[in-house]
C-alpha cells in the first residue's frame, strides 16, 4: 500500500532549468537556524475531516521566520491554492520559506514553516546514504552479493546490494497490509516471496529499501532510527525529523488530506511499520534542505560515494534514492494524505523543497518545481501559468 514515484513527475523535472541569477538579495542560510517571528495564519477552509485521537504533545519549537524574497514564487503558490510548506534556497539565500493553508482543517490551524510532514519514498535517499556510509567505513560493499549478508536470500548469489539500491533486483517483494510487523518479519516474507526476474531490469519496489534498512541495522548493530539520528540527522543539523511513532506527539504536526468529490477527507493510513525503510519518516522543509546540503558538501558520505549515488543505475534514470535529471537531482514521496518533492540543482546551488498535506491538491509537483526554476531565472514581472489544481 505504498505510493510509487510518478514517471510524469520525473519527466517534468527533467525540463527544469537551473540557469538562475542573483537578481534579488535573500536571507542568508545562517538564518535557517535563527528562530524569530511567528508565521502568518492561513485563511479558514471548509472542514470535512475526521478528528484524530488525542495524544501527548511535545512542545513546539520557536518558529523559524517566514521569508518571501521572491514575490513571484509566493504569488504562484498562492494561485495553486497550495496547502503545505515550501523552502527555496538559491546561492545560500532563502528565496522563500513559508507555510500555506491549514495543517488541521477541523481546528483551523495553519501550516507553518516548522510543520512536519511524512516524506514517503523520499526516505529512500536517507537509507541509501546510510548504506554508503557503511561502505565508506569498510563494513559492506554495494557490489557484493546480498547472500554475503543474508545467506537465505533468494537468488542471493546473483543479486547485489547495488541492485536493491537501484530497483533492479528482480525480487517480488512484500505485499503491504494494515497489520503491525517487525523488520525481521518483513525480510522473512520478502525472502519467502522469491524472485520474478533476474537482476538488471528496473522495477520500482519498496521492498528493495526495506531489505537495505534491515542491513543497516544488522551491520551497524543499531536499530534504524538511532543509527539515522547519530550518523545522518545530527551531522546534518536535522532537529525536526523522526519516525511515525512520534509524529502525532509533535504539537504542530500536519494532518493529511485527500480531495474527493470536492471535499477534504482524511484517508486511512496503513500500519506504518509496513513501510520500514521506505516511507515512515517525517521531517520539515528545513530539515530536508539540511540533508541535501550535508550530502552535497560531503558531510555524510565521501565524494566517490556521492558520485555513485547520483549516477543513474538504469534507463529509468534512478540512481540510489534520487532520479538523475539532466539539470538536477530529485525524489518524490506520497503517503495517504501527504505529497512531497525534493529537488536540487547539480551544482547544489539551488534547492526546492515542497511538502503538502493534501495528497492530490496539485496535479504535478514536478511541474511546480520546474516552474519555480523558471521563476528564479526570470524578471519579477514574468510568471508561467500555474500547474493544474486537482479537484478529484
Amino acid at each position: 500500500m505504498h505510493y510509487h514515484h510518478q514517471n510524469r513527475v520525473r519527466r517534468l523535472a527533467l525540463a527544469a532549468t537551473i540557469t538562475v541569477g542573483l537578481g534579488v538579495i535573500g536571507v542568508t542560510i545562517n538564518d535557517l537556524l535563527q528562530p524569530t517571528v511567528v508565521p502568518e495564519k492561513a485563511a479558514p477552509t471548509t472542514v470535512v475531516a475526521k478528528a484524530k485521537p488525542a495524544t501527548t504533545k511535545t512542545a513546539v519549537k520557536q518558529p523559524l521566520p517566514t521569508v518571501v524574497t521572491n514575490q513571484a514564487i509566493d504569488r504562484y503558490m498562492t494561485k495553486l491554492n497550495f496547502s503545505g510548506s515550501i523552502l527555496v534556497v538559491q546561492n545560500n539565500q532563502v528565496m522563500i520559506r513559508k507555510g500555506y493553508g491549514l495543517r488541521d482543517r477541523q481546528k483551523n490551524l495553519p501550516n507553518e514553516v516548522t510543520t512536519p510532514y511524512y516524506i514517503g519514498s523520499a526516505q529512500k535517499a536517507i537509507i541509501a546514504t546510510a548504506i554508503l556510509q557503511l561502505q565508506d567505513a569498510g563494513k559492506l560493499k554495494v557490489d557484493a552479493p546480498i547472500s554475503t549478508y543474508l545467506p537465505n536470500f533468494p537468488n542471493g548469489h546473483t543479486i547485489k546490494l547495488r541492485n536493491l539500491l537501484t530497483h533492479t533486483s528482480g525480487i517480488i517483494g512484500h505485499a503491504e497490509t494494515n497489520d503491525a510487523i517487525t523488520p525481521t518479519e518483513l525480510v522473512k516474507d520478502i525472502e519467502k516471496q522469491g524472485i520474478r526476474a533476474q537482476p538488471g531490469q528496473w522495477r520500482y519496489l519498496d521492498s528493495n529499501y526495506t531489505v537495505l534498512a534491515y542491513l543497516v541495522e544488522k551491520i551497524s548493530g543499531q536499530q534504524l532510527l538511532p543509527y539515522l539520528e547519530k550518523h545522518i540527522f545530527q551531522p546534518a543539523g536535522m532537529d525536526s525529523s523522526g519516525s511515525y511513532k512520534t509524529f502525532n506527539q509533535v504539537a504542530n504536526h500536519s494532518i493529511g488530506y485527500k480531495i474527493k468529490n470536492g471535499q477534504y477527507t482524511t484517508p486511512e493510513l496503513p500500519d506504518l511499520s509496513q513501510l520500514f525503510g521506505c516511507g515512515n519518516l517525517y521531517m520539515t522543509v528545513d530539515d530536508m534542505y539540511r540533508f541535501d546540503r550535508a550530502l552535497m558538501t560531503d558531510k555524510l558520505i565521501s565524494k566517490a560515494a556521492r558520485k555513485d549515488m547520483l549516477t543513474a543505475g538504469s534507463s529509468s534514470t534512478y540512481g540510489m534514492g534520487f532520479y538523475v535529471n539532466p539539470a538536477s537531482y530529485s525524489n518524490h514521496g506520497i503517503l495517504s494524505g501527504w505529497n512531497i518533492i525534493n529537488n536540487f540543482s547539480r551544482s547544489g546551488n539551488t534547492t526546492i523543497v515542497i511538502m503538502s498535506n493534501v495528497q492530490n491538491g496539485v496535479k504535478s509537483y514536478g511541474k511546480v518545481a520546474s516552474d519555480i526554476y523558471g521563476l528564479l531565472a526570470q524578471s519579477p514581472t514574468q510568471q508561467p501559468k500555474p500547474a493544474t489544481v486537482s479537484r478529484q
